[in-house]
């Protein structure tokens, strides 16, 4: 079969979707495979192969899978619980220790469930390249997505398996003491987008997607469940009550039991960012609806009601501002109450970042110019106490985050610390024993990191549960946050990390990562073991743009970019791209960008609007082709945040920046790959796969595609096929940036 080849018209893929390169969206067509093979094949020659490749592969896949990563646990009852990978174990196992085991530093592990030894998974011979044969339905390899323990005994387990890493599940029950599955228990054996929940031993919520039964579906038009059910042990599936279902043009329904509450409560999201909230009055059986505002999240803690907003609420004769935090007595509320205690209010470059709880404390974490900070509020122990606020203080210079162990048990936390240069460190704390304001009395060191948090922790009573030793050799290097410039005059925040210039030295290889969608924050430092391999040791610097769109400083800078103002993060990253050669970090020549899912849009767009800027360009899973995104797959998921292509007007935006559309074939464009995975099904491989055959059959020769048989919407299912995708991404843009 002959398909025509796409004109260099910026309009060949017009707005009445006659689009000559749409068949390349085809999941199953042998064509498609074919053209597939052929592009993996020359990008593979090109940049997939060479000793050095190797080395780094083999040096990453040794890193992802060794023994010295931190073991982060959950308690279910006595027990700590880990999921784990490793060389024996690439997709996984579930293992438990004795709590106190695990916190002595002396874990004896019991298996619980080896994802490797499923039937399911038996025969599979990777190869070298870590890919298994694509013609062997049998080579699909089943990934642990979900192990949902049965409160309050942990005897059995919901587990959803996941084929290739994609979003969707089969799901089966899990006997957790006999170490097998649950004979005539609850089980889902076909694909689908199912979610699951426990209500009691035998009864579950779940969310059917029934698309493998049924030519009409009960599903949303983002491909969601739209009826929950409450299925009952030994019933059938299809016979199942229906307990709650939203419309087709809406997201998603969920329903689930709240142990600690005691409560069931429903979440309608009628688009990506609003939710209308219910809970079921069980004296009428009637589903209730808080009111509340759709752009409002709700929590309940111990009677009290929680709630975060992202848009102004008017009410009480009060305006509360998109950001803030607010509680009232749940009780109080039903009622008709509006009197809220305000926990958080936001600021400039202030944002409310977590809220977490213990038995006793309430935590409120936040960020004031990227730093985090951490609050926490004491629940009043009677009508007549009030909310009583202690700063705490947290060790300057890292990225720290508190997460609760167990909120009904007792005040422990486990506490998570983070740098970009230095290897994380996992520390168990009590806020019951501690002093609740933290340690204040050190000074911060401007260069040893490390021993400062050391300091804090101890004089803290924080205990070191585990330290990741150096993965890679950051001698030399440093981090500093610095700000661009934004066309409006908006100062952007950015991260440079690396061996950075000095005044008068040479400029240096750069790659600049990006997002700036769904209110996705990057400002928090993170140690990427990746990153120093494959670029910081090589000399390279690594920058972070922290533009609008994303969610560094909350709703409002999120809002700053939505829809028809989706350019304004453009004009920002390319701010940040233009300070970076500005200062004399880098080079147009020896910059490269970076970015996945939006982020690949992101790096799209501005190769577009700017190919004189960069020296390379990584696209991966990206959305390109803004008129069709909302037809494929996933993707009316996400019409509130571009805006709705059936829409003439936001058609009308969306094109204007659109990259499928406006690519040309008289721009000189920097060399480009488009990665892409066949397993992805929440963004379609179809964006990539037209954006690389159109630019290519416009004559453009340095545009490479390249698509995974596995890992969803991420770059691989074990340690070496991560990677391998990682070591070729980044050695694509090492060999494409050069002095």
């Amino acid at each position: 079969m002959q398909h025509a080849q796409p004109s260099s018209s910026p309009t060949s893929a017009d707005r009445t979707g006659q689009d000559p390169l749409q068949y390349l969206e085809s999941l199953d067509s042998p064509v498609v495979e074919k053209w597939v093979t052929a592009q993996n094949q020359r990008t593979l020659d090109a940049y997939g192969k060479g000793t050095e490749l190797d080395a780094t592969v083999e040096r990453l896949t040794s890193i992802y899978d060794s023994q010295d990563r931190i073991v982060a646990c959950s308690r279910y009852g006595d027990w700590a619980y880990n999921t784990w990978t490793d060389a024996d174990h690439p997709l996984g196992l579930v293992r438990r220790t004795r709590w106190q085991s695990w916190l002595d530093g002396k874990p004896e592990w019991e298996t619980i469930l080896d994802v490797d030894g499923l039937e399911l998974n038996q025969g599979l011979e990777d190869g070298e390249d870590g890919e298994d044969d694509e013609d062997d339905e049998a080579a699909i390899r089943w990934t642990l997505q979900d192990f949902e323990m049965r409160y309050p005994d942990y005897d059995r387990a919901l587990v959803s398996l996941s084929p290739d890493g994609a979003d969707a599940c089969i799901v089966m029950e899990y006997d957790v003491e006999a170490r097998c599955f649950v004979e005539d228990g609850f089980e889902i054996p076909d694909e689908g987008q199912h979610s699951i929940g426990w209500i009691d031993r035998d009864t579950v919520y779940v969310g059917w997607d029934d698309s493998a039964v049924n030519d009409d579906p009960a599903l949303t038009d983002a491909g969601n469940p739209r009826q929950i059910r409450k299925w009952r042990r030994g019933t059938p599936l299809e016979t199942a009550p229906i307990e709650f279902e939203c419309a087709q043009a809406d997201i998603s329904i969920n329903v689930w039991y709240d142990n600690l509450q005691r409560r069931h409560v429903a979440a309608r999201a009628t688009a990506f960012f609003r939710t209308e909230w219910f809970w079921l009055d069980e004296t009428s059986a009637q589903w209730r609806q808080y009111d509340v505002p759709p752009e409002a999240e709700i929590d309940e803690w111990r009677g009290w009601l929680f709630v975060t907003l992202r848009a102004d609420w008017h009410v009480g004769g009060q305006v509360h501002p998109a950001g803030c935090l607010l509680t009232i007595r749940r009780d109080a509320f039903v009622a008709g109450e509006r009197g809220f205690i305000i926990l958080f209010t936001p600021g400039p470059r202030r944002v409310l970042d977590d809220l977490d709880f213990t038995r006793h404390w309430v935590l409120v974490a936040e960020r004031q110019d990227s730093a985090p900070r951490l609050t926490l509020w004491r629940l009043p122990q009677s009508d007549a106490d009030t909310w009583q606020a202690h700063a705490y203080a947290l060790p300057p210079g890292s990225e720290v985050s508190m997460e609760s162990v167990d909120a009904e048990r007792d005040d422990t936390v486990l506490i998570h610390v983070d740098h970009f240069l230095v290897p994380p460190s996992l520390y168990h704390g009590d806020l019951g024993d501690a002093d609740v304001g933290g340690h204040t009395g050190l000074a911060a060191s401007a260069t040893d990191v490390e021993a400062d948090v050391s300091a804090y922790a101890k004089a803290s009573g924080w205990h070191l549960l585990s330290h990741m030793p150096p993965k890679f050799d950051s001698a030399g290097m440093s981090a500093q946050l610095r700000y661009a410039t934004a066309p409006d005059g908006v100062s952007i925040p950015y991260w440079v990390i690396g061996r950075l210039p000095a005044a008068g030295d040479a400029p240096l290889r750069c790659q600049l990562y990006g997002y700036g969608g769904f209110e996705e924050a990057l400002d928090a430092p993170a140690y990427s073991a990746t990153t120093g391999v494959t670029w910081l040791e090589r000399g390279g610097i690594y920058a972070i743009a922290c533009i609008r769109g994303g969610g560094e400083f909350g709703p409002i800078w999120h809002q700053a970019a939505l829809r028809e103002k989706r350019p304004v993060a453009f004009d920002d990253f390319i701010a940040v791209a233009q300070a970076l050669i500005d200062t004399g970090v880098t080079t147009s020549r020896q910059l490269s960008i970076s970015g996945a899912s939006n982020g690949g849009l992101l790096t799209a767009a501005c190769m577009v609007r700017r190919p004189d800027l960069f020296g390379a360009v990584l696209s991966d899973v990206p959305v390109l082709d803004m008129a069709r995104f909302h037809k494929l797959l996933q993707g009316a998921t996400w019409t509130e945040e571009y805006g709705d292509p059936e829409d003439p007007a936001a058609l009308r935006s969306l094109l204007a920046y659109s990259p499928y559309h406006l690519v040309r074939a008289d721009a000189a464009y920097p060399p480009v790959l488009f990665s892409a995975s066949a397993s992805d099904d929440r963004v379609h491989p179809g964006h990539a796969r037209k954006m690389a055959a159109k630019m290519q059959a416009q004559g453009h020769a340095d545009v490479w595609y390249l698509e995974r048989r596995e890992g969803g919407h991420g770059a691989g299912v074990d340690a070496r096929t991560t990677a391998r995708t990682s070591a070729l991404e980044a050695g694509f843009l090492w060999t494409n940036t050069g002095q």
